[in-house]
């Protein structure tokens, strides 16, 4: 028996039931994107302005990463509404041309009206500028389509665009009175953004016809008292649940007929860890977490019985993450959960089949102030920052919850931390390889493993598992948990008796012996890959 290094238990929460509905139609995939490289995965990170200035894009491209998901805030690109229209480009060249030179496929969100348009900036563009915003746009995407007419001169590209961030935040939600918003506010009026999507859709379209247009992203999460499903337990938040329905009932019912309906070609949709025991369902093996939330999201906003099905819409889940700090009185946070959590999540996603997995964020970039609970500091990057660091010692000098003097940017400013090597191992050892099926507790012998088979070249397959206690990583009182996972040719392909297990951190290590009818070892919450030697 081998023992990897232990990174813990819970009961699930079971999920209610809910109505099966008709199989979805078939429908027009997604257009392909352009092609990564064959070992590379459909995985990113969050890129903000500040982190071109470091060598946080060099160190993302070594450890595999593909995709970028940007930013382009409208109030800095058209802080004055002049005639005709003058755009600064000096933040979105540096941003979407360092991107683009660097290797990333780009995905950029869009978002934050110029106080010209509307105060505060989240809120829907009024009427009065619906013709100035499509202007916007087409402006914007005709900078960074490429097609060497108007072109930024950097070379800057950009294929993917989301409308909005979390615009299903309901700005009369009584969580928002004491909870900004995150680029969006459109909660309680969906309407109002079905219509600015349509606005921004066609406005892209005239630009770029090949452009990828994303509806949202949503946060669907941390719902408000008046919208939660049944069975939700969090405290009440400031999402509206039932935001995606409503906003695509809008188009298709006002829309109706129209060319190029729903506007949109991928929804973007946030997934983190706080919520994971509503998600994973009542049977092992648990569809765990992000797979559960799509799986629930697609049944619930995606299809509405006698008016749209657009459950085969690809996903896109644009930000995912776990914070390394700092720890509350609910959730122990640090450098080591949240190196576990960056393989969990991305597996899952591969699992899924989603079109790009994108981690929030590159480096820990997130500020505020020194009031408890501290949620505005958490620091949820691959990668220390200085900045961060220069914030918290000028704004909170006197501040116990995060070590200072352990805190350690680099002279870079961009120091990898575990998470960041574990992203590395995750595509090292995933690349090239296909998710197949998720194993049932039976096959793995326990219902706390969790574990996915992969198929690669000439039929070669790898095993990525770990343990789970269905809920968040990290809850206070919760142990850590351990089980005996047995492998053998029934899981690993080509059987040789010999198996190469590369846990999350650090190098691989070798079990078993030649001819061995199969090899056993002790699994943890942190991801291991299997292969055979």
């Amino acid at each position: 028996m081998t023992w990897l290094p232990l990174l813990g238990a819970c009961t699930p929460s079971t999920r209610p039931t809910r109505p099966e509905l008709a199989p979805p139609p078939s429908s027009t995939a997604l257009p392909s994107p352009e092609p990564l490289a064959r070992t590379e995965l459909p995985i990113g990170v969050q890129i903000f302005e500040d982190d071109v200035t470091t060598p946080a894009l060099e160190h993302l491209r070594a450890a595999g990463v593909a995709w970028a998901r940007t930013r382009a805030l409208w109030k800095l690109i058209e802080p004055e509404p002049r005639d005709p229209p003058a755009y600064d480009w000096s933040v979105t060249d540096r941003l979407f041309g360092d991107a683009t030179a660097a290797g990333f496929r780009n995905l950029a969100v869009v978002y934050a009206n110029p106080a010209w348009v509307s105060q505060p900036e989240c809120l829907p563009v009024p009427p009065a500028h619906a013709e100035r915003y499509a202007a916007f746009w087409q402006a914007l995407v005709e900078r960074y389509d490429g097609d060497g007419r108007a072109d930024a001169p950097n070379g800057a590209v950009v294929g993917w665009w989301q409308v909005g961030n979390e615009p299903d935040f309901d700005p009369r939600s009584a969580a928002a009175a004491t909870e900004g918003d995150y680029g969006s506010c459109f909660g309680d009026d969906p309407a109002a953004y079905a219509e600015q999507l349509r606005r921004a859709a066609l406005a892209i379209r005239a630009a770029d016809p090949g452009a990828r247009i994303g509806f949202g992203p949503l946060a669907w999460d941390r719902f408000t008292a008046e919208t939660a499903p049944a069975g939700w337990t969090a405290p009440p938040g400031p999402f509206a649940a039932d935001f995606g329905q409503r906003a695509l009932e809008h188009l298709y019912r006002a829309h109706a007929g129209e060319p190029g309906l729903p506007f949109f070609d991928f929804v973007g949709l946030h997934s983190y860890n706080d919520n994971a025991h509503f998600w994973d369902g009542p049977e092992p093996p648990l569809a765990s977490e992000l797979l559960g939330r799509l799986a629930a999201f697609r049944a619930e906003q995606l299809a509405l019985p006698g008016v749209y099905d657009l459950r085969r819409m690809p996903i896109l889940v644009s930000e995912t993450g776990l914070a390394s700090g700092p720890s509350d009185e609910w959730t122990e946070r640090g450098e080591d959960w949240q190196a576990v959590y960056v393989g969990q999540t991305m597996v899952r996603a591969q699992a899924a089949g989603v079109v790009a997995a994108i981690w929030y964020t590159a480096r820990d970039n997130i500020v505020g102030d020194c009031l408890p609970p501290h949620w505005d500091w958490l620091s949820f990057g691959l990668m220390r920052a200085d900045d961060y660091l220069d914030a918290l010692r000028s704004r909170c000098p006197a501040q116990d919850w995060v070590d200072a003097e352990a805190y350690a940017p680099g002279a870079d400013g961009a120091a990898p931390k575990p998470a960041l090597e574990a992203l590395a191992n995750l595509t090292r050892a995933l690349g090239g390889y296909s998710f197949e099926r998720q194993l049932s507790a039976s096959e793995t012998g326990s219902a706390a493993i969790e574990a996915y088979r992969f198929r690669g070249p000439g039929g070669r397959t790898l095993l990525a598992a770990w343990t789970t206690t269905g809920a968040r990583l990290g809850r206070r009182g919760d142990e850590r948990i351990t089980a005996r996972l047995r492998v053998d040719a029934r899981w690993l392909a080509p059987w040789t008796g010999r198996v190469s297990a590369r846990p999350h951190l650090g190098p691989a290590v070798s079990l078993g012996a030649d001819g061995e009818a199969s090899v056993e070892l002790l699994v943890n919450q942190a991801p291991v890959y299997l292969t055979t030697e």
